[in-house]
């Protein structure tokens, strides 16, 4: 199963690699938290445009800036591995549901029916096998309201966890 973009694909295999999905910290069950860790680790996933390629070294030092950057939001995960493991699969969820969501991405328009597709058959899904891209997939409306960036749910099964904390800022 591919996800939405392949630096999100490479994050969830960096994340399955430090072990599977943990539970989700008390310190990022307010949706609005776990919006500015994927703000706050955004930056440094995507110094490199494409993570996949990255050497071992600069791999290494991405999961550095994680670790360093998810300690002021996962305070209640002590251990580096897991608290990078948490933070790689909040990513992902949320950037591949923000990326969905958005009227316009690089490679041009969000139709709905691309929404229907994304969302049925790989971002709804993979929400099932994970609880912590799940809890990402849920922070993909605050993530965007926190940004100001306009989205739509048009298209978006009504019963996907994207729904599950939306606000009134739908555009």
């Amino acid at each position: 199963m591919g996800l939405v973009d392949l630096n999100m694909a490479t994050a969830l295999g960096w994340a399955n690699q430090l072990g599977a999905p943990p539970q989700l910290p008390p310190s990022l069950e307010p949706v609005d938290r776990r919006a500015e860790l994927v703000d706050a680790i955004d930056e440094p996933l995507m110094l490199h445009s494409d993570l996949h390629v990255l050497d071992r070294a600069e791999k290494e030092s991405c999961l550095d800036d994680i670790s360093r950057t998810s300690r002021l939001y996962v305070t209640d995960v002590g251990d580096d591995g897991d608290r990078i493991n948490i933070a790689l699969r909040l990513w992902s969820g949320c950037m591949s549901a923000a990326e969905t969501i958005a009227y316009e991405v690089k490679s041009g328009l969000n139709t709905p029916e691309k929404r229907s597709q994304v969302f049925g058959t790989i971002i709804d899904p993979m929400s099932e096998l994970d609880q912590i891209y799940r809890a990402g997939v849920e922070a993909a409306p605050s993530f965007k309201n926190l940004r100001n960036e306009p989205y739509s749910f048009e298209g978006v099964p009504t019963s996907s966890p994207v729904r599950s904390f939306a606000s009134s800022r739908e555009a």
